[in-house]
């Protein structure tokens, strides 16, 4: 009786862990003469396999209200579970991260856990966090 029972209570539980969670996103490092008309666009990856590829799910956030270089903005809804972003200022509102002709971004940008790369992108690994209703996760741009 005491395993059906702690079973029932277990299987209660298994949508509370599932929710999405709201989670506020402080970001610096904004770009600061480029914030008009600009937009904070956050990739949110749940899978290795996909990472900087194929995103998830993705939101996009005006930065009219970016004051000396910082924003903070609430991602709605981010799956449960473990999970890794990529954020940029999209300074010129073309929908991409524009790179130079060596293939380095020209605005500023940034990942989950500060990740940083040598010679290209963190990994995957490097930027998972698992998100809690209600927490700050904060980010610096390059």
């Amino acid at each position: 009786m005491k395993k059906v029972l702690l079973t029932a209570a277990l299987i209660a539980l298994l949508p509370l862990s599932s929710q999405a969670a709201d989670v506020t996103l402080e970001v610096e490092g904004l770009d600061a003469s480029r914030t008009a008309g600009a937009a904070l666009l956050v990739g949110i990856y749940t899978e290795a396999g996909q990472w900087l590829n194929n995103a998830a799910s993705g939101q996009r956030f005006a930065l009219d209200a970016a004051v000396g270089g910082k924003v903070t903005v609430v991602l709605k809804n981010l799956p449960a579970g473990r999970l890794a972003l990529s954020l940029y200022q999209d300074a010129n509102g073309n929908g991409k991260l524009d790179m130079n002709a060596m293939g380095m971004p020209t605005e500023p940008y940034g990942f989950s856990n500060n990740a940083s790369g040598s010679f290209g992108p963190p990994k995957f690994e490097q930027a998972v966090l698992t998100p809690v209703s209600g927490t700050a996760v904060k980010v610096r741009l390059n």
